[in-house]
């Protein structure tokens, strides 16, 4: 009863929670940016009849032409209706300056003009450029950057993919040779020909409905695509490992998201992947390019119930500040959104409900980050937010087509509070959001995002504060190591406290964030100690950094 009536059993009264700080406001600086873009998926949302169309597509953050502006890749997708190769192109915007862009495409070769879905950048051969691997419902895509201009090299280096629908990719490191390799997930076959048309009686016939609704079929029902490991050999040549990786299931997964991290700090990136409907996977990396799966003894298969949800998209940070990184999942509406918390590296338990996840039941949620958006040196969580059914709105079950995004705030303790609703005008735009991008695009210290929408305009939120503390920037180049640093792990002390960051590859839904490491100091002005554990296995330490401008490291 005295614990009830705020006092403690000494009869002391209980200290005052302490109040949240003020949530960051986020504009929607899309217009003022010059970024002039509508994403095509297949039919208008009322005429939509297979899954396929209501997916969307990703985004990707990168310096195409080395001049230190981050510049902006948006993936396009088709219609049934358009003729192989006269898709609405996927652009690129080269950033200009000031926080404003110009379209460059047909300048610098890389309008695809397929089914575009997800999209992943890397220097695959170490030449100081990134380059583009973009995942397509038909044949991927790979583009070399040539110093700014990009060339088609996907029938040499060997990775199309056949027919296979494509989702998520990531770049990584698998065996720290020094140069990258790729990760591809795998969605179904989603040929129209042997997927029945929505609300058409051969759907009926084999229940494709949700709550009643007539809806697309699949995945469950469907045939799962198996994902691919390629192997990089450094000469530009892809080859498929899969089997010899020991990544070959005998039962494929329908892959939506992929981050890889090395989640067991041993010293080399392991992967994770977001199944839609069925369990997730976590491939164990033992260093030489071998895995094992072991999602379910490491208890990040399934949710706390023992259940398998509808795993969308999928990133990994140290949300609790403990050293170790964990998962978040995003997840299908009438259910909450997952957050793994790493047990020392050994096992994970499902945090959902005490980290405040159970605010995500009613939304579909897609796109996801673990940021530090406040700057006060713990890692905040943005979740892009839109269901895939564009029926839902006719009918009374509690949750929209169009919805807004949630921003959650770490006020410590491991608990996030969603704050969507007081930061900013950005938050409160409704469209079905689909994937979402993360970068300091306009360089002045803080993370902004990019979110793309269904059949509309992508977002472009302006991080304009109020912030908490300063922040640390890190570019971080490899020698020994793949030139992007994939893998490197960057330990922080500042004002006293540490922190883990590590660069990650992939992450979010079906985009490609800023590549650079933004290390939030609160209220401390310089970091007393910078130490990067590079994936070819040296430390390097930096002590006295101040914080502001843009700090490039090089490995020793």
């Amino acid at each position: 009863m005295l614990l009830a009536l705020g006092w403690h059993a000494s009869g002391a009264p209980a200290a005052e929670p302490a109040a949240d700080p003020p949530a960051p406001r986020f504009v929607d600086a899309t217009r003022d940016s010059g970024i002039e873009f509508r994403g095509v998926c297949g039919a208008a949302p009322d005429d939509k009849g297979w899954l396929v169309e209501a997916m969307g597509s990703g985004a990707a953050w990168l310096d195409y032409d080395g001049d230190g502006l981050l510049d902006l890749y948006l993936v396009n997708g088709s219609t049934f209706d358009a003729a192989p190769g006269s898709a609405e192109p996927s652009r690129l915007f080269r950033a200009t300056g000031g926080g404003r862009f110009v379209d460059v495409t047909a300048a610098a070769g890389a309008g695809h003009r397929g089914w575009g879905q997800g999209v992943a950048v890397g220097d695959i051969d170490n030449d100081g450029d990134p380059d583009l691997f973009l995942t397509a419902y038909g044949p991927d895509v790979l583009y070399r950057n040539d110093g700014g201009r990009f060339t088609d090299v996907t029938a040499a280096a060997g990775v199309a993919g056949g027919d296979a629908w494509g989702t998520a990719a990531a770049f990584f490191d698998m065996e720290n040779d020094g140069d990258l390799d790729l990760y591809v997930g795998n969605y179904m076959d989603g040929d129209p020909r042997r997927v029945p048309r929505r609300g058409s009686e051969a759907a009926r016939s084999v229940h494709c409905t949700y709550r009643g609704i007539p809806v697309f079929c699949g995945p469950l029902g469907r045939v799962p695509q198996p994902d691919v490991l390629y192997r990089n050999d450094g000469r530009g040549k892809f080859t498929d490992v899969t089997r010899q990786a020991g990544m070959a299931l005998a039962e494929p997964r329908y892959a939506l998201g992929v981050v890889t991290a090395d989640l067991d700090a041993d010293g080399d990136q392991d992967v994770y992947v977001a199944n839609d409907s069925v369990s997730n996977s976590l491939w164990r990396n033992d260093g030489r390019g071998r895995f094992t799966e072991v999602a379910v003894p490491l208890l990040v298969a399934l949710n706390a119930d023992g259940r398998a949800q509808a795993g969308m998209g999928t990133d990994a940070g140290d949300y609790d500040g403990d050293g170790w990184l964990d998962l978040v999942v995003t997840n299908f509406s009438y259910d909450w959104n997952t957050l793994y918390r790493s047990r020392g590296g050994e096992f994970f338990v499902d945090d959902s409900a005490r980290a405040g996840m159970l605010a995500t039941f009613m939304e579909l949620s897609w796109g996801v980050g673990f940021h530090d958006f406040d700057l006060d040196g713990d890692l905040d969580l943005f979740i892009a937010n839109g269901h895939v059914y564009p029926n839902v709105d006719a009918h009374d079950i509690g949750t929209r087509f169009r919805q807004r995004n949630h921003l959650f705030l770490n006020v410590g303790g491991g608990r996030l509070r969603e704050v969507g609703r007081a930061a900013g005008a950005g938050l409160a735009v409704e469209r079905s959001f689909r994937g979402a991008a993360f970068a300091d695009y306009d360089d002045d210290g803080d993370v902004d995002v990019l979110v793309t929408a269904l059949d509309e305009a992508p977002l472009l939120l302006r991080n304009d504060g109020p912030f908490a503390g300063h922040a640390l920037r890190l570019r971080l180049v490899g020698k020994r190591s793949n030139r992007d640093g994939v893998g490197a792990r960057v330990e922080v002390v500042a004002g006293g406290r540490r922190v883990v960051r590590e660069r990650t590859g992939g992450g979010s839904y079906l985009s490609a964030s800023d590549p650079r490491l933004h290390v939030g100091l609160g209220a401390a002005t310089r970091a007393e100690r910078v130490e990067v554990r590079w994936p070819s296995g040296v430390r390097q330490v930096l002590t006295d950094v101040p914080a502001g401008g843009l700090v490039v490291i090089e490995e020793e």
